[in-house]
C-alpha cells in the first residue's frame, strides 16, 4: 500500500505544486482539466463513487475516526464504531470498526497531520473483499493537489472505465521488467522531424500492442490510457499512463534528437521512435559519461531482451 501514499505525495510535487509557480505550463492546465473531465464522465457512466479529502486531516484523537467512516459509508456498509485511542508505544492514533460480525483496525501516525494510506488502506481493502469481494477501493489521479480522491467501484466496471480512459492507476498498467535497464542510459534518438504528438501517440500505442501479441511482457493497453503530450515544460514528450504519477515519463527534445528516459515508457517511446519513424539510435550512459552507437537492428533487440517474454 505504499505505492498509493507514494503516488498521492508524487501527485503533489508534480502537479499541485507545478500549478503554484507564476510561470505556469499552460499543457499541464490543459492535461489536468482533460483527467478531470474524463474522471466525471467516464466515473459517472460506470457507476464509481467518489470520496475527496485533504490528507493533511490528523490532528488529535478522533480525526482518524471521522476519515475512516466516510471511507466505509462511500462502500455502503453498515457498521458499529468500537474504539478509538491513541497508542502513545507506537505514537500512532487508532479507531476500530465491526462490519457483520468482524473487527476492523485502522492506525495512522500521531506525529504528523497527514493520513498514513499506507496503514489504513489495506483494512479497507480486507473489508471489501470480506464483504464484496467484486469490488474495490482504489484512487483517482485526478489532481486535487493534497486533496485525494477515494473511489469505491465493482471491479469489472472500473477496468472497463480505464479502458475508456478513466485516470485510475491499476495493476495491468504496471511495467514489470524482464531483465533492467540499467540506470543511467539514456537512449538517444535522431529523427528527421520531431512528430506530431497525436500520430506519435498512435504509433506508440502500435507499437505496444504488436510487442504484446508477440507475447513480449509488456502491458496490454487501449489507447485512451496514453496521454503523450510537453506536458511539464516545453521542449519534451511526456508519456502518461492512467492520467498517473506514477507511470510518467518525461523525454527531452534536443534539436532533432529526442533523449529517452531509462525506465520502460522511455525505452518503448524509443523503439517507436527507431521502428516506425526511422530513428537512428544511441545510447548515453550518464554516470560514465559515455556514448554507444548503435544500429537500429542492434537497439530494437536490445530493448526486445529487456521487455522479455511472458511466461
Amino acid at each position: 500500500m505504499k505505492r498509493l501514499w507514494i503516488l498521492i505525495l508524487i501527485s503533489n510535487n508534480l502537479f499541485g505544486q507545478i500549478n503554484t509557480m507564476e510561470n505556469k505550463y499552460e499543457n499541464l492546465d490543459r492535461f489536468s482539466k482533460t483527467i478531470h473531465t474524463l474522471n466525471d464522465s467516464i466515473g459517472k457512466k460506470y457507476g464509481i463513487s467518489e470520496y475527496a479529502f485533504d490528507v493533511e486531516c490528523i490532528y488529535q484523537i478522533g480525526d482518524l475516526t471521522k476519515l475512516v467512516k466516510e471511507m466505509i459509508g462511500l462502500g455502503g456498509f453498515e457498521y458499529k464504531l468500537v474504539k478509538e485511542g491513541q497508542d502513545n508505544s507506537k505514537s500512532q492514533y487508532y479507531t476500530v470498526f465491526e462490519i457483520a460480525n468482524t473487527k476492523y483496525e485502522f492506525r495512522t501516525s500521531s506525529e504528523g497531520d497527514y493520513v498514513d494510506l499506507e496503514t489504513v488502506m489495506p483494512s479497507l481493502e480486507l473489508i471489501a473483499k470480506n464483504n464484496k469481494p467484486d469490488y474495490q477501493y482504489n484512487f483517482s489521479n485526478a489532481d486535487g493537489g493534497q486533496i485525494a480522491f477515494l473511489i469505491f467501484a465493482k471491479t469489472s466496471e472500473l477496468q472497463k472505465a480505464v479502458d475508456e480512459g478513466y485516470p485510475c492507476s491499476l495493476q495491468s498498467g504496471q511495467w514489470r521488467w524482464d531483465k533492467e535497464w540499467k540506470w543511467g542510459v539514456y537512449s538517444d534518438i535522431k529523427v528527421e522531424s520531431v512528430p506530431d504528438f497525436e500520430e506519435l501517440k498512435v504509433k506508440y500505442f502500435q507499437t505496444l500492442t504488436e510487442l504484446y501479441a508477440l507475447g513480449f511482457n509488456v502491458p496490454n493497453l487501449t489507447i485512451n490510457r496514453i496521454y503523450i503530450d510537453d506536458i511539464f515544460q516545453k521542449k519534451s514528450v511526456d508519456i502518461v499512463i492512467d492520467g498517473g504519477p506514477m507511470t510518467t515519463s518525461s523525454n527531452e527534445i534536443l534539436g532533432n534528437q529526442i533523449r529517452c528516459f531509462w525506465e520502460s515508457w522511455g525505452v518503448l517511446l524509443a523503439y517507436t521512435l527507431v521502428k516506425h519513424y526511422n530513428g537512428q539510435p544511441s545510447l548515453y550512459d550518464k554516470e560514465e559519461m559515455k556514448r554507444i552507437e548503435l544500429t537500429q537492428k542492434e537497439y530494437l533487440e536490445k530493448a526486445e531482451v529487456a521487455f522479455g517474454k511472458r511466461k
